[in-house]
């Protein structure tokens, strides 16, 4: 927002224009909020989880020196041994040992009123805060709440206070200087210099709520305590969770219990705080929302100890944990806090929320507490990602809270998959205030707008008697029956709810708006839920209709707004009869997958006890005992979640095909496959196993076929798109093929894995590798993700000695979902590797383990030269000779793997004689030349981690780096990065992107003159792409494949992204190269140049929505900007081409 704010030139309370800084990184965020203050310019920055830890360093300075700054934080875990997006408070309790003063808000209202109170006493007493709030929790919560003009703010902005801070700032024109170093005679001293200043800061703080009051007339305090006025159990919080203890010691009537909220964490102010403790407490709980496993107790604990010690009050203080990594905290947990102090002997320390039935520190939870205002209307929303639910809902509570009334609530709900995940909206609204900081347990409607989860989730669980449930399908109303399960039938019957039906896909289909159903159920949700008259809210959406897109033309704007118009014509109620109260659930659990029969028992277990309960969102459930304490999940449990959700998917026509296997190559999510097989095993086939003989193989007794998994598919058509010879890949409805090409593709996937040797079908060639079976499969993706192909590349080329170090991005994002990892293994259990280390240094995190690798490696060499070159008496000719070969092609990648292969059987047989063998043995997981890949995007690479990156290529190791440039930080929203392009609109760019993108091949062909580089874009030619990949991994020394990724942020209209992707390299946007330095040793030029010009730049920017937003809102900037983009896309070719045609190197 502070952006947008930016480029159109807004200014802020004191007239001056709002100024917004990206920085590569939150330790360059810290550095330029220090350096500013110093200069004596008012700053402040935002962040969350792991960048707060990066500015730690910059927080120690702006504290020692008395810097008025605040740092936002959405407070959100930190990776551990398991790694969160959501909230907690582990980021912000690291860094309370700066002694930067802490503020805590615990709702949407209060973060409105305290980052005002937090600026007004940082300039107060001259102290930098960290103002915190849950990350998800309140950060995306959507609340009807009451702003402060920033007209009314001014009045805080104290002159004289601004002018005493700019005297102490660095002037030439005072000059002085800072941060001096102090010797062992000094230094204690100086550090002690400034305890005045923390020790005011609370009656500080405490004066600037009072006045923020003035204004606001919401009071805040430093601690604030409600409950009964002679309470006995106190709990003592911070956070959203402190609105669910509110409503259930609201609740709770004349029990004496209550509760405090801490506002002010540091400094913690003892006198504060027990002037607020009623002198009735017998017994204090703390809950703390972050884990601290080393210490005795968490932070809050800690302190509220040694207040009551302090104070020689008679009170027991206990603490506990909740909430972590956004667990909901709902009123059964609260009870069951204050039902433990009650106890003789309460449990401390404890968790809430989860069953630890391995330290047993958890407690029992009670049955649902219903605590909700009376009156308020609660809805859920269960969406499929990218389908627009999430965002329909946004607009339904902006439209119902700025046009009623009525109280505004919403939660969002997301799983981790980048797209085609599941969504829950929790909407809910009411005539009193909603403090219910819970996801909705008791629903009045419930919408599911996708037809495969009424069979799949517990969606009618939360449905009050009487609700309404409304479900999109493409059944008819008297289908439908047949597609619920007999739970769903039995749930909707036993609570009287009303039934709705509407087949909202052909709606909007016909509207124009293809597969976006957003606002159609919208329409169906003002019907139904009774919460606004149903004629204005139509009217308001309308108009929010012309609002959204008036950015994208009036042909959009048409097509949303007929939706709106076509949406409850078919809109149908089922009545159901009254037998439906009595239905039973199949005696028999449903079956298993079939690939799990051969499936070691280990791997099962896990898919049966973790993996399959996961898939039906019963993860809440599952007790400590279930997860590793390293960390660690198994690999290749996409295989098994089935998702079926694509519309529609690829049929093959065998007649036209020329089996090429590009469908397969550009296919992001491994769903359609080239399939080998004899004429036995297709005579023995399912009905329809249509197949044509084998073409571009030595071998001649092959049958071929192509093959899609249509509950993998997840529809995006690139195949279609990619096939050279249209036609023979034709999208079908999915209803119309499910049955039988499941059961075909079971059969494929069942065939042997390796039908191909590879003289066969050579690797190097775009069908040989797509004859090997991918192991990166049915990732969460995007559907058409540009991303996704190249690491199913790399896994079909290098799989089974594949170490892959991925910097937190969509790559990661789509690989490292807890239970849902598409990494998988060979036939012979071999397999990828991944881990994702900090977004920081992910290139250093992988050299580090591509040099532990080399360093096993070399200890084996020697043990392997030892055995050789002693008594062999009692080593078979078999093994000595699989040695000698394993020793001779030591630094051969394919062929130490096949020597592997064959080393293991003779090892497992002949090792167990206790000497040099036994250790060979135990060292031969070394054996393999291990291809290491430094993956990760181009925010990763040319900004937060490129010092990393440059100095690992700099120390001239086998690494190879994978940049997956979208141009833009794609998995958090669409941020510019350096990686971006002039002219294009983005976050932190949206009036423009004034410069050229960093040409990072460019600057290391400039820097170093042994690394390879290539330049590639796989949907534009995959041989080359195929080709570079091999040649950067034969590679002896460090290379670097930077990858083409066509982004749903880049906003492609009118065209496809095969095509779009065509365009850039063809305009010379995306030059296609690889730089060879071996060449060099054979007197030819390392530059190839594998692209040529034949389109314009200007043909390609057309497409774009990233470019094209410019042109319709700031027309004569977007001329010239694209012009300045045009003549340095013309320039950077030319000197690549010139470059490539020299004959000096």
């Amino acid at each position: 927002m502070a952006d947008v704010l930016s480029g159109e030139g807004k200014t802020n309370c004191v007239g001056t224009p709002v100024q917004v800084t990206q920085m590569q990184s939150e330790l360059g965020a810290a550095g330029a909020v220090h350096g500013a203050a110093s200069a004596g310019a008012l700053v402040t920055t935002f962040t969350a989880s792991q960048g707060l830890l990066l500015m730690v360093p910059a927080m120690y300075k702006v504290v020692g020196e008395l810097l008025p700054v605040v740092f936002h934080v959405a407070a959100r875990q930190v990776a551990s041994n398991s790694n969160s997006i959501y909230g907690e408070h582990s980021d912000v309790m690291a860094t309370r040992h700066t002694g930067i003063s802490m503020l805590c808000s615990h709702s949407v209202q209060e973060v409105m009123d305290l980052a005002l109170v937090s600026h007004v006493a940082a300039l107060r007493s001259s102290l930098p805060f960290l103002h915190f709030f849950d990350g998800f929790q309140v950060s995306h919560e959507m609340q009807k709440i009451k702003m402060i003009p920033h007209t009314d703010m001014v009045q805080f902005l104290d002159a004289q206070l601004v002018q005493k801070f700019r005297d102490r700032s660095i002037n030439p024109m005072h000059p002085r200087v800072r941060s001096m170093l102090n010797n062992r005679d000094t230094l204690f001293q100086a550090v002690e210099a400034n305890n005045s200043y923390f020790a005011a800061l609370p009656e500080v703080v405490e004066q600037a709520m009072k006045d923020v009051a003035k204004l606001t007339g919401r009071p805040h305090g430093l601690f604030e305590y409600a409950g009964s006025p002679r309470a006995e159990r106190v709990v003592v919080m911070m956070g959203a969770g402190s609105q669910a203890v509110g409503e259930v010691v609201e609740h709770m009537g004349d029990v004496a219990v209550g509760y405090v909220k801490v506002h002010l964490f540091r400094p913690w102010s003892i006198k504060h705080f027990l002037a607020v403790l009623p002198p009735t407490v017998k017994i204090i709980c703390t809950l703390d929302r972050c884990r601290e496993p080393s210490a005795i107790g968490e932070p809050l604990f800690m302190d509220v100890s040694s207040s009551v010690q302090q104070a020689g009050l008679q009170v027991r203080v206990i603490g506990g944990r909740y909430g972590l990594g956004d667990k909901a905290f709902t009123p059964a947990m609260v009870k069951a806090v204050y039902d433990n102090m009650v106890l003789e002997h309460p449990k401390h320390p404890f968790t809430v929320g989860i069953e630890d039935d391995v330290t047993h520190l958890s407690l029992p939870v009670g049955p649902v507490l219903h605590t909700v205002p009376e009156g308020t209307k609660q809805c859920i929303f269960w969406g499929l990602g990218s389908d627009g639910t999430v965002g329909a809902n946004r607009v339904a509570i902006q439209l119902i809270g700025k046009n009623t009334p009525l109280y505004t609530q919403g939660y969002f709900f997301f799983t981790a998959h980048k797209a085609g995940g599941i969504t829950t909206s929790h909407l809910r609204f009411g005539p009193q205030q909603i403090c219910s900081s819970y996801p909705i347990q008791a629903a009045d409607y419930i919408a599911c707008h996708h037809p495969t989860y009424v069979r799949k989730y517990p969606l009618l669980e939360p449905l009050k008697e009487g609700g309404v449930f409304v479900l999109n399908c493409v059944w008819p109303r008297d289908e439908v029956a047949a597609h619920l399960t007999a739970s769903v039938r039995r749930q909707l019957a036993q609570r009287k709810a009303k039934f709705y039906v509407i087949n909202a896909y052909a709606i909007s289909k016909a509207a124009g708006l293809g597969g976006h159903i957003n606002l159609v159920m919208q329409t169906v949700f003002f019907k139904l839920a009774h919460v606004i008259d149903v004629d204005s809210a139509v009217a308001l959406l309308k108009e929010s209709v012309v609002r959204a897109y008036a950015k994208k033309g009036a042909d959009v704007i048409a097509c949303n707004q007929r939706a709106i118009d076509e949406a409850l014509s078919g809109l149908a109620e089922v009545a159901y009869p009254a037998s439906w109260a009595d239905e039973k659930d199949p005696e028999t659990a449903a079956p298993l997958p079939a690939s799990l029969a051969t499936a070691d028992n280990e791997f099962r277990d896990w898919i049966k006890k973790i993996k399959l309960p996961l898939d039906a969102l019963e993860g809440d459930k599952f007790p400590v005992s279930y997860f590793s304490p390293f960390g660690h999940a198994p690999t290749g449990t996409t295989q098994f979640e089935k998702r079926g959700i694509a519309t529609q998917i690829p049929m093959w026509n065998a007649d036209t095909c020329v089996q090429c296997t590009t469908c397969s190559f550009v296919c992001p999510h491994a769903a359609i496959r080239p399939f080998l097989c004899t004429a036995d095993q297709a005579a023995n086939a399912p009905e329809g196993f249509i197949v044509k003989p084998a073409k571009g193989i030595t071998s001649k007794d092959k049958m071929f076929r192509i093959q899609v998994s249509p509950l993998d598919c997840t529809g995006c058509g690139l195949c279609t798109c990619a096939c050279p010879v249209k036609g023979t890949l034709q999208m079908a409805p999915i209803d119309e093929v499910r049955e039988k090409q499941s059961a075909l593709w079971d059969f494929c996937a069942a065939l042997p894995r390796f039908p191909c040797t590879p003289e066969e079908a050579p690797q190097c060639t775009l069908k040989g590798s797509q004859l090997l079976r991918p192991l990166f499969e049915f990732c969460g993706a995007c559907a058409g993700c540009g991303e996704g192909a190249y690491l199913k590349l790399i896994s079909q080329l290098f799989g089974e000695r594949l170490v892959v170090a991925n910097a937190a991005g969509c790559s990661s994002a789509i690989a490292l979902i807890y239970g849902s990892t598409p990494y998988s293994r060979s036939e012979l259990g071999w397999g990828p590797c991944l881990s994702s280390p900090l977004f920081e240094n992910n290139a250093e995190y992988g050299f580090g383990c591509a040099k532990g690798h080399t360093l096993l490696r070399e200890k084996l060499v020697r043990s392997v030269k030892a055995l050789l070159g002693g008594d062999l008496s009692h080593v078979s000719q078999d093994l000595q000779a699989a040695l000698k070969l394993w020793l001779d092609n030591v630094n051969d990648r394919r062929k130490s793997l096949e020597q592997t292969k064959v080393l293991y059987p003779l090892l497992e047989k002949e090792h167990a004689d206790g000497g040099l063998l036994e250790k060979i043995y135990k060292e031969r997981d070394a054996f393999p030349k291990i291809s290491h890949w430094l993956v990760g995007g181009d925010g990763w690479a040319y900004d937060i981690d490129f010092a990393g990156v440059d100095h690992v290529l700099a120390q001239g190791h086998d690494v190879r780096v994978l940049i997956l440039d979208t141009e833009l930080y794609s998995n958090t929203g669409g941020q510019k990065s350096k990686g971006s392009s002039k002219g294009s609109v983005l976050k932190f760019a949206s009036a423009g992107h004034q410069r050229n993108k960093k040409d990072f091949g460019e600057m290391m062909m400039s820097s170093y003159d042994d690394i390879y580089i290539a330049q590639v874009a796989l949907n534009a030619n995959p041989a080359q792409a195929l080709r570079a990949f091999i040649e950067a991994d034969e590679y002896d020394g460090p290379s670097v494949v930077i990858a083409y990724c066509p982004c749903i942020e880049h906003g492609i209209t009118s065209t496809n992204w095969i095509d779009e992707t065509r365009l850039a390299v063809a305009s010379g946007y995306w030059p296609l190269y690889r730089y060879n330095p071996s060449l060099k040793k054979q007197g030819k030029n390392p530059l190839q140049l594998d692209s040529t010009v034949t389109k314009t730049v200007e043909e390609f920017l057309k497409h774009e929505n990233r470019f094209q937003r410019l042109v319709r809102e700031r027309p004569d900037r977007a001329t010239k900007l694209h012009a300045e983009l045009v003549d340095f896309t013309h320039h950077k070719f030319a000197m690549l081409k010139q470059k490539a045609e020299a004959k000096q190197f």
